[in-house]
């Protein structure tokens, strides 16, 4: 597919100042229309504003509610516009993002899992590279990456001197597009890409510590870098302390507790293969007597905790995503209601409580407001401590706010 833009994106009638501004998306409700012959799969595009001006470039998908994710901004009329190509943009970018990374110190003597390159924070929206040593996990996206992901693999293998690039489609990116598929493939050295069907297991480290990460099986690109800076941070307050770890995945929080010289750690999931990860990391790192799993629903094991009057120093509530979309907002709330009430009820006095929220369509004031009101349900009041987002190399555009989403924050309950 050629990346010369063959169609062009009208917008409507004072649509077009955030695209000017630099924001990456152009949603189907502000194109005006649509000249060209879009097809089945959409195609490059420019996009132009209500006075014919080109404002940017990117890859217009006719299904999709982000009808453009846009790669390259005009910026002003003063200058000619004449759109690059997308893998010339892509190159420049990773550079770039790679020159972010180690201005953050990444990666380290501790540290060699992180995010590379963080979709619209580094300029391309619809790609995300997360770092495991020697193997790269690229996230796609969009439909405009997806055509052009065999070479975005070949270069982050020769760039990076990488072993392989592990290349994925979620079923959230899938149904979001509606034109690319779900699946892994797998770019090894001197081969094109094949469906995943060999082992995808590599050791990395996060903080010191170590990690064996299933990357044919993991959520997202198969570990949650974004929160490793919330992990050290809850971990400094664990010494000494009995801790809770609520939807504890692979371990991420209840390793650094352990790290920081929790007595120990009761970690709860319902996914019997991350518990299995969270056991064998505990052992990779000596602290296997730490740790005691329950494989169960957090829901039930908090309402049987408190049926039994268990309650603990410190605890850390960390759910999978419960706001998918903007329809699925409000019932979202009342799921992360009932857990963080169960959960404030099984806070000792005096505790902390590190709650956090990945679902990006819940606002951080809405966050907070629930949690105020999950308090009040027990008849207390919560003080907040303070309130943390995604590690440092998962950046956001600031014209795009909405795509700050991890919120991490910390609580104690006031004495009645």
């Amino acid at each position: 597919m050629s990346d010369a833009p063959v169609l062009k994106v009208l917008l409507k009638r004072g649509r077009s100042k955030p695209i000017w501004l630099g924001h990456p998306w152009v949603f189907s409700g502000a194109v005006s229309k649509v000249v060209g012959e879009v097809g089945e799969l959409g195609g490059p595009c420019v996009v132009l504003d209500e006075r014919n001006n080109v404002v940017g470039s990117g890859f217009y998908n006719p299904h999709a509610r982000i009808a453009v994710r846009v790669l390259q901004h005009r910026r002003t009329t003063e200058r000619d516009f004449v759109p690059r190509p997308v893998l010339d943009v892509v190159q420049q970018r990773v550079h770039q993002a790679i020159r972010r990374r180690s201005a953050l110190g990444l990666p380290d003597d501790h540290t060699n899992v992180y995010r590379l390159l963080n979709a619209e924070g580094d300029g391309i929206p619809g790609l995300i590279i997360d770092r495991f040593k020697r193997v790269g996990v690229v996230q796609i996206g969009s439909r405009g990456m997806y055509v052009h992901r065999a070479a975005i693999a070949t270069m982050l293998r020769e760039r990076l001197d990488l072993e392989r690039v592990l290349v994925t489609v979620s079923e959230d990116a899938s149904r979001m597009e509606q034109t690319i598929p779900t699946g892994t493939e797998d770019f090894q050295r001197g081969s094109d890409g094949e469906e995943l069907t060999s082992s995808a297991i590599v050791e990395v480290q996060e903080n010191g510590i170590a990690y064996e990460v299933n990357l044919a099986k993991g959520h997202k690109t198969g570990f949650y870098c974004d929160q490793r800076d919330n992990r050290a941070r809850f971990a400094w307050f664990c010494g000494g302390h009995r801790v809770l770890d609520v939807c504890c995945y692979t371990g991420g929080f209840s390793l650094n507790a352990l790290a920081a010289g929790s007595g120990h750690v009761t970690a709860v999931d319902t996914s019997p293969a991350a518990l299995k990860a969270l056991q064998r990391n505990a052992e990779l790192n000596d602290f296997a007597g730490g740790v005691t799993t329950f494989e169960v629903d957090a829901f039930s094991f908090l309402k049987q905790a408190r049926g039994e009057g268990r309650s603990w120093p410190r605890i850390v509530v960390d759910p999978p995503k419960f706001a998918r979309s903007k329809k699925h907002l409000d019932d979202a709330i009342k799921k992360y209601a009932r857990l963080n009430t169960l959960a404030l009820a099984a806070l000792e006095p005096g505790g902390l409580m590190l709650t956090c929220s990945c679902s990006g369509m819940m606002a951080r004031d809405t966050f907070v407001r629930m949690l105020t009101e999950s308090a009040h349900r027990l008849r207390k009041t919560i003080a907040i401590h303070d309130i943390w987002g995604a590690a440092s190399d998962h950046p956001w555009p600031s014209v795009a706010n909405e795509s700050e989403y991890l919120k991490a924050v910390l609580v104690s309950v006031l004495d009645a």
